[in-house]
């Protein structure tokens, strides 16, 4: 990613994490794989399908995709919006 200034203690640092990335991902998918099969999906004449699977991957990219716009700083600890 980029170079991230810390607002509080002005530390430079990467704001990468890809352990954290993964990690929301995984939650996101298992918390839309839970919720998942109470939403039916109607596919007009083919019948309907359960909504676990499809929650499971639109839960784990929101989570991903959200989690990548915070980062805490390593020098202090403050946490922020990039």
């Amino acid at each position: 990613m980029a170079q991230v200034v810390c607002s509080r203690c002005s530390n430079q640092f990467e704001a990468s994490n890809h352990l954290v990335t993964t990690g929301a991902a995984a939650a996101g998918a298992a918390v839309g794989a839970y919720f998942g099969p109470g939403v039916g999906i109607a596919m007009g004449p083919l019948g309907a399908i359960a909504g676990t699977v499809p929650g499971a991957i639109i839960g784990g990219t929101i989570a991903s995709l959200g989690i990548t716009k915070f980062t805490r700083c390593p020098s202090c600890g403050h946490v922020f919006m990039i």
